[in-house]
């Protein structure tokens, strides 16, 4: 009996204890979700509308939870219409709770449940102090969730209209004729730019084409490059005329300049003057010009007339020369006679050589006393032609026999 008594009492303390256990393990769960036994700190946050959170609502940034609403209630001065919000934020989180941050009201689920969301401030802002105020946003209630699904479907159902008139418009027999042809057309289009024998064709397939247009393009380059130098040369003269020195700045901007333009004016206004008195006037000028007027000289009209008779004379004697008519045209035409002037100019030189000759020839006879006769004319034609067809010598010894 005594044994059964402990045993039994065994049994009950054990499955006391493992109650202790199972309760203190889901506390231990409950606490370690929530926080409980996390340092937190306190935050405000005040809205017109809480729309259903109360305290033990979660507080989440980006997604994390980080706290829970510790107290919510209206404030003290019934003239404040905002609702106060008390938050308990995990300490190791309220670091991110910085200046710039707003809190706001969102849906936990589909079944109604509220929360509270803070957004993270900007990282070089100060973290906000205990007991602060967060910027609050409006809230949006379910209802207003479902009027912005409302509006998209509206506007889903516009785009559905207007899909259904494009499909309306696209089914018409007509314009899928004209839709079919259009392709056809491009198609054949395509086909000739691909096997065609114009020029598109023959730069897609032919590479000396491609490697000339090349070079076109990298010569077109060139000018370019070159017009660029061309007009960078051009602003440079236009720069020097503008900032100087130099003549064409002294004649655009200096006081020179004015002079020389008015000096070219000056001259300009001489030579009309001048054209002026050779068209009115009946001097020499005029009468080349004009010719003479009633009354007038016949001077101009005699200067014209000879320089006429003298033009018709020159053309006369160069076309007489041309036909080979007189000793001028007989030289230039007749070669012959080129070639007798060229033999008489010889014989002029040879005969110059006979006369040196005999000259000597006297002289020396002189020296020994022997007179020495001169030789008829003909015997001297005789040497002279002798000359031209012996050469020098013969005609020597001809006169000194």
């Amino acid at each position: 009996m005594l044994r059964m008594a402990i045993s039994r009492e065994i049994k009950v303390g054990a499955f006391v204890l493992a109650g202790l256990i199972g309760a203190g393990s889901i506390v231990f769960l409950i606490g370690d979700n929530r926080s409980l036994f996390d340092s937190k700190v306190t935050f405000k946050a005040q809205f017109d509308d809480v729309q259903g959170v109360k305290p033990g609502s979660t507080v989440r940034m980006g997604g994390v939870d980080i706290g829970a609403v510790s107290k919510v209630e209206y404030p003290a001065d019934p003239s404040q219409t905002l609702i106060d919000v008390e938050i308990s934020v995990v300490e190791r989180e309220a670091q991110r709770v910085r200046a710039g941050s707003r809190a706001s009201i969102a849906a936990k689920g589909l079944l109604g449940d509220k929360m509270v969301t803070i957004t993270a401030g900007p990282p070089e802002q100060p973290p906000l102090a205990p007991g602060a105020v967060i910027e609050s946003e409006p809230a949006q209630d379910f209802t207003q969730a479902l009027g912005k699904i409302d509006d998209l479907a509206g506007s889903a159902q516009s785009v559905l209209s207007n899909l259904e008139t494009a499909t309306g418009t696209l089914a018409d027999e007509q314009l899928s004729k004209d839709v079919r042809r259009g392709v056809a057309a491009l198609s054949n289009i395509l086909v000739s730019l691909d096997s065609g024998p114009g020029y598109a064709s023959k730069l897609m397939h032919d590479e000396a084409e491609a490697e000339r247009l090349s070079r076109v393009i990298a010569n077109l380059e060139r000018v370019s490059a070159r017009l660029d130098q061309v007009l960078s040369g051009v602003d440079a003269v236009i720069d020097r005329v503008q900032t100087g020195p130099g003549l064409a700045h002294e004649v655009v901007y200096g006081e020179s300049g004015s002079r020389a333009l008015a000096q070219f004016g000056g001259a300009a206004e001489e030579l009309d003057k001048t054209l002026e008195g050779i068209r009115n006037g009946n001097g020499l000028a005029h009468g080349v010009l004009f010719g003479a007027k009633d009354g007038d000289s016949v001077l101009g009209d005699q200067v014209a007339s000879d320089l006429t008779g003298m033009s018709g004379d020159l053309r006369a004697i160069l076309a007489d020369m041309r036909q080979g008519k007189g000793t001028l045209g007989a030289l230039l035409v007749d070669p012959s006679v080129y070639e007798d002037l060229k033999m008489l100019l010889g014989n002029v030189q040879r005969n110059q050589a006979l006369r040196a000759l005999v000259r000597y020839s006297i002289r020396r006879d002189d020296a020994t006393g022997v007179e020495v006769v001169d030789p008829a004319p003909e015997q001297r034609n005789a040497a002279a032609k002798a000359t031209v067809k012996g050469g020098e010598r013969k005609p020597a010894q001809a006169a000194q026999r």
